[in-house]
């Protein structure tokens, strides 16, 4: 029988059936390697002794390969292993002399005695001819073992075929020169029936993933730090860093070059300060000595090809890296620098780099522009920013440049507070050089940032200043730039009326300037207006400023599209849409570099699926929003507020009173508005009418006044349930009909979007008894005990006497405690419907069937559709499941 990769499960019962490791870190990806070793293990216990070549580099996984083979051997199998050391004198006989105590007392006598080479090898035979029991005999690190050893082994090899022997020598096979003496072992193993070689593979992306689950580190920069040697990544998630060196890294690295002689070392360190491979024209400016390099290279510490040379590990590299005292490395990055600038076809990347480290300030003024140009955003914002530490003597008008480029670096990557030092800087200069168009422009971007960084007050008043430094100028693309931020500022102060006399001019102006570059800024203000205004098509507007910006380049107001498209359509209960938007807009500023929107976009993406129900998703996104985005955790902690107080959880009151304080502090009045609608809610499920009143009351007039279709519905509802008598604008807003009593027509709207809670919220307006059932199966599924409380109680007062607790009945009826409506959605599984079909079949939305979908894998315990189908035949034939 041979083992045929792709085909393991029966090799591998062989193995699983022994005791668990006490070593809990996964074996990933070592399936095959370990079906050899079974398969192996089989022929050996016919007699058919096996020799198995285990081949990698050092960490490669070699010895925990061998250990999860004795674990499953232990008990049946003699299992032996033996140690090659890498000692200046080797041991002889070294690796069989670790057998002393675990073998019989010939070999054991022969090994103690010192014995001539013939009793040795005529005990060891011996010993392994034993036919109680089957041996596993292992010899680790067989690159190092002495020449005794290796006669030993030799010796075995060729007499394997009758014993009851698994042999397995694992080795380095990157360490053997060409002359090595393991090469003529491996070599005779090799021509020996029942050999197998098994060279050990570095850990996929895939397993990283898997072995990142737990972790808060990216397993793509795991990936990339440990190129997947197995040593590397444990220690790196151990570590919890993947920004230094493992002490255990950094120690077995350095262990490997302290035996080098000076000049391979000092080439190994050099070579270390460079972050990629080096082509051949930089290695032999650098190096020189290439019998340097070949003794590195024989250590496995460089990989050297025809053209580059580079270490085999990032890991590696910065272990040597680190290493190297200061000084001395601040010198060999400066004769890397030098070889740089001898070449015309210089990185400029690689230029920067090295006169950072090595502080060489007149190449980073001189190259850093360029650099920047040519780097990402994130990459641009540090060029900017170092050559700011070497630029007091630049004269005045070209710092003020500088500034403004790293400010708006800033802006486009996040990073508000540096962005914002930097360009009031810009401005005194551009003010001292009397530049009004530079300083209304400066003016404009210090806007954006402080609106980006939470501070909306000051947001507003740049904003103004900004227009009234550029009015005077005439018409221009500041100026409609300028109009256009300034009516977004209105509109969060629920000022609609001067945002859309603003939006109207900014986009006028424009037009009239045929400039396409700020179109789509003004396009975006009208539109963001626009969404309150019942005579005007929001979303053609927005996605005529989209189009504009995605066909000329502006990706900042594309990204902004995204966003308030989002946004809008979410407001209107059009969950799929919404999100649909919101993705292309984070698939956009992650691709672009624009790093900045992806917390304001990840923000709409929680918005929109707490909306749909999504609960865990919507906190998961919630909490990355960090202390350090003010402006995006305000929404972070209302969306956190109102799960927790729909979940019942006494965490909302703090969350949402932290949201609510933030929302003052910013200033930005659309906010205050949305997180006491937020507090309300909480409340009115507490039972606190008053302080339902207390919260919505004087938001709700403030909305009501300035027009805020979108805001005022639903504080307005809130009112009506705390027993305030208001007095409420016509409109077809969900919570304005439930307010007035149609609930079945909002029951409508928010099922036709996908918005659970909502829906079983509007059936619970209902004194039918089969409608509050319905809502209360939909909440005790969502988590929504203080709404399905209330529901029980309005079946009580109905005279209800059968209510469901805990989970519904259907729930408790069938074992993977399926709801009656996930009965149906697996039904459709197993008929191998998709979402669209589903969503079809059930009449809800795409989103509510995906939702649905979701959750009974969930509760099935599974990752697939297949999956839960193959499961779901069983369950669906259930009693229950068939009167359904």
């Amino acid at each position: 029988m041979t083992v045929q990769e792709g085909r393991h499960t029966s090799a591998l019962e062989f193995l699983d059936d022994g005791p668990t490791s006490e070593r809990d870190r996964p074996l990933l990806e070592r399936v095959y390697e370990l079906a050899v070793l079974a398969e192996s293990a089989r022929q050996a216990m016919t007699g058919r002794g096996q020799v198995v070549l285990v081949s990698g580099e050092a960490g490669i996984g070699k010895s925990r390969l061998v250990e999860a083979a004795r674990e499953q051997l232990s008990g049946r199998w003699q299992v032996l292993i033996g140690h090659c050391d890498d000692l200046a004198i080797a041991r002889v006989l070294g690796p069989f002399h670790d057998l002393v105590g675990s073998v019989g007392s010939e070999l054991t006598n022969a090994l103690r005695a010192g014995a001539d080479r013939d009793e040795v090898l005529s005990a060891l035979r011996a010993e392994l001819s034993w036919s109680g029991r089957p041996t596993l005999l292992v010899i680790e690190d067989v690159q190092w073992a002495d020449d005794a050893s290796i006669d030993a082994l030799q010796y075995l090899v060729r007499r394997l075929g009758d014993l009851p022997v698994v042999l397995v020598l694992t080795y380095r096979d990157g360490e053997l020169a060409a002359g090595h003496p393991v090469r003529r072992l491996v070599g005779s193993a090799s021509g020996v029936e029942g050999t197998r070689h098994l060279p050990l593979r570095a850990l996929s992306i895939a397993a990283i993933r898997e072995l990142c689950r737990s972790s808060v580190l990216d397993a793509r920069q795991v990936y990339d730090l440990t190129g997947g040697n197995p040593f590397y990544v444990s220690e790196v998630l151990a570590a919890g860093s993947t920004s230094g060196v493992p002490r255990r890294v950094a120690d077995t690295v350095l262990s490997r070059i302290r035996d080098l002689d000076r000049v391979s070392r000092e080439v190994i360190e050099q070579l270390a300060l460079v972050p990629a491979a080096l082509d051949k024209q930089l290695a032999d400016r650098l190096v020189g000595d290439t019998a340097a390099l070949m003794a590195a290279e024989e250590r496995g510490l460089l990989e050297v090809t025809a053209s580059t040379i580079s270490f085999p590990y990032e890991l590696v590299r910065r272990a040597i890296a680190d290493s190297i005292p200061a000084v001395r490395r601040s010198r060999l990055h400066g004769e890397v620098l030098k070889a740089l600038l001898e070449r015309t076809d210089a990185d400029l990347q690689q230029i920067m780099y090295h006169a950072r480290e090595s502080g060489d300030g007149d190449v980073i003024l001189r190259y850093g522009g360029s650099a920047a140009q040519a780097a990402t955003h994130r990459e641009a914002a540090g060029h900017y920013g170092l050559m700011l530490e070497y630029a007091s003597a630049l004269p005045a008008a070209a710092l003020a440049g500088l500034l403004e480029s790293y400010a708006n670096e800033c802006y486009i990557v996040g990073d508000g507070q540096p962005g914002i030092e930097a360009i009031r800087r810009a401005i005194d200069l551009r003010q001292e050089l009397d530049d009004p168009t530079a300083v209304g422009e400066d003016l404009w971007l210090l806007s954006r940032l402080y609106r980006s960084y939470g501070v909306f007050q000051a947001a507003t008043s740049s904003a103004v200043s900004a227009v009234a430094v550029l009015e005077p100028l005439g018409a221009s693309r500041s100026l409609a730039r300028g109009y256009a931020n300034l009516a977004g500022m209105h509109l969060a102060s629920l000022q609609p009326s001067d945002a859309l006399r603003f939006a109207e001019r900014a986009v006028a102006m424009a037009r009239l300037t045929v400039d396409e570059a700020v179109l789509p800024e003004a396009l975006n203000a009208l539109g963001s207006v626009a969404w309150d205004l019942p005579d005007v098509d929001a979303q053609s507007l927005l996605k005529e400023g989209l189009e504009v910006a995605v066909a000329t380049g502006h990706v900042d107001a594309a990204c902004h599209a995204f966003a308030i498209l989002g946004r809008g359509l979410a407001d209107r209960f059009r969950l799929d849409e919404a999100e649909s938007y919101v993705h292309a807009g984070l698939e956009l500023a992650q691709v672009s570099g624009h790093l900045g929107w992806l917390a304001p976009l990840r923000t709409e993406l929680a918005m929109i699926e707490a909306s749909g129900g999504a609960w865990d998703n919507a906190v998961s996104l919630a909490e990355e929003i960090s202390a350090d985005q003010p402006a995006q955790q305000r929404s972070a902690l209302t969306v956190l507020g109102r799960v927790a107080a729909r979940r019942g959880s006494r965490d909302s009151i703090e969350l949402l009173a932290s949201a609510a304080r933030s929302a003052r502090d910013l200033g930005d009045m659309r906010s205050v508005a949305s997180v006491a609608a937020a507090e309300a809610e909480a409340a009115w499920l507490r039972g606190d009418t008053a302080e339902v009143v207390r919260i919505a009351s004087t938001p709700f007039q403030q909305a009501v006044e300035e027009q805020a279709a979108t805001v005022w519905p639903e504080l307005g509802y809130w009112l009506t349930c705390a027993g305030r008598q208001v007095e409420m604008p016509a409109s077809d807003n969900p919570y304005a009909l439930l307010a007035s009593g149609r609930w079945q027509e909002a029951a409508g709207i928010w099922l036709a979007g996908g918005c659970r809670y909502e829906y079983a919220m509007a059936l619970c307006e209902s004194s039918e008894a089969k409608q509050l059932l319905l809502a209360l199966d939909d909440l005790t599924s969502l988590g929504g005990r203080p709404l399905a409380a209330i529901a029980r109680r309005r079946l009580r007062d109905l005279g209800v006497s059968q209510i469901p607790r805990g989970r519904p009945s259907s729930t408790r009826d069938n074992p993977a405690g399926l709801t009656s409506r996930q009965l149906e959605v697996l039904q459709l599984l197993v008929d191998g419907l998709a979402d669209q079909e589903i969503a079809e079949q059930l009449v809800i939305s795409v989103r509510t069937a995906s939702n649905h979908v979701a959750a009974v894998l969930d509760k099935l315990g599974v990752h697939s559709r297949s999956e839960a189908a193959r499961l779901g035949v069983p369950l669906l034939l259930t009693p229950t499941a068939r009167s359904r």
